[in-house]
């Protein structure tokens, strides 16, 4: 399949799963507000139709399975309330088979996966309410969450997917560096994959402009720090990281956002989310621009120091960065510890 799916192992357990607990997932999915549009039989039939074609999808990879049917079945009409049906049903076999099987956060991203990507097959962008959506606030596991969250995030831009994991990397690597715990370094990596995930709520034509940003534009998409930290709030497993979210953004000077933090009074992990976000971004490459060659991004960090970044952080990164016997990099990286 083409989506972030579990193994074939986990799917063909999925799918005997599924055709075990049909009934009980109809009832589910029938005993909620979705279906009252609709009426209970045409609902009923509609479940059950699209649970034919899951295990299909499940049994042997056929993705076509549900979106020819998508496209045979469902007039633009009832487009809203079809919408609302797969997405509950999405929900229902994610929460009942994790509940009783425990199995690790791929079925979330699985199902959080095809939801996505029936919303957009019916042409339906958001479902009130009612629709019973994906809440990660309701699981535990921290791994289960993150999983969740990424793949809506993949289906959303996978550009901002990509950048997010790459921070957690580096972010982790910067804590190992510099000396910090085992516990912090997970939590680094944690913080590092999660801030961008206020993007989520970031219009699309903004998101992925092909451009720089400029005007309302720009003070939108600086919304996602604080509106990352508001989603983190309400995650109970995820609570601990929302400060960290929410601060990775500011300055040491003081010019940075959402609080205009400065100095010691960002988290300190925050500062080395920050230094990881604007290290990966300037050696990727983006549509208006070339990636920037190692040694100029070093050079940024290092003009940065003191005023943008941390000059613990930033010596951290140099050290990674590094090869043995490169003259001018031993230069730069003793340029900032005699800063």
């Amino acid at each position: 399949m083409r989506e972030s799916s579990p193994t074939q192992d986990i799917c063909r357990r999925l799918a005997l799963y599924v055709d075990a607990r049909r009934l009980d997932i109809v009832a589910t999915v029938l005993g909620s507000n979705v279906p009252r549009r609709l009426g209970t039989k045409a609902a009923s039939v509609f479940v059950h139709a699209f649970l034919d074609r899951l295990s299909q999808e499940l049994e042997i990879g056929d993705r076509d399975a549900i979106d020819v049917w998508i496209d045979a079945q469902v007039v633009e009409s009832d487009a809203c309330a079809f919408a609302a049906l797969l997405r509950a049903t999405c929900t229902a076999i994610s929460e009942k088979y994790l509940s009783e099987c425990g199995d690790p956060g791929a079925v979330v991203s699985y199902f959080s996966s095809l939801s996505s990507r029936s919303m957009r097959r019916l042409g339906v962008e958001k479902i009130v309410e009612e629709s019973h959506a994906f809440d990660p606030s309701k699981l535990s596991d921290r791994n289960e969450i993150v999983s969740a969250l990424l793949a809506v995030l993949d289906e959303r831009d996978p550009a901002t997917c990509e950048h997010s994991r790459a921070v957690g990397m580096w972010s982790g690597r910067i804590a190992k560096t510099l000396g910090l715990s085992v516990e912090e370094q997970n939590f680094a990596i944690l913080a590092g994959t999660l801030h961008d995930v206020g993007k989520l709520t970031t219009p699309s034509e903004i998101l992925c402009n092909p451009g720089p940003l400029v005007g309302d534009d720009w003070q939108t998409m600086r919304a996602h720090a604080r509106i990352g930290a508001k989603i983190l709030e309400r995650i109970p497993a995820l609570v601990d990281v929302a400060p960290i979210v929410r601060s990775h953004h500011e300055r040491i000077d003081g010019a940075g956002y959402p609080d205009r933090l400065e100095g010691d009074d960002i988290p300190f992990i925050a500062r080395v989310v920050s230094v990881a976000d604007s290290f990966h971004a300037m050696i990727s490459k983006r549509p208006y621009r070339k990636s920037l060659p190692v040694l100029l991004a070093l050079d940024e960090l290092r003009a940065g120091v003191g005023t943008q970044w941390d000059r613990d952080v930033i010596g951290a990164v140099l050290q990674i960065v590094q090869p043995a016997g490169s003259v001018r990099r031993v230069g730069v990286l003793r340029s900032v510890s005699s800063a």
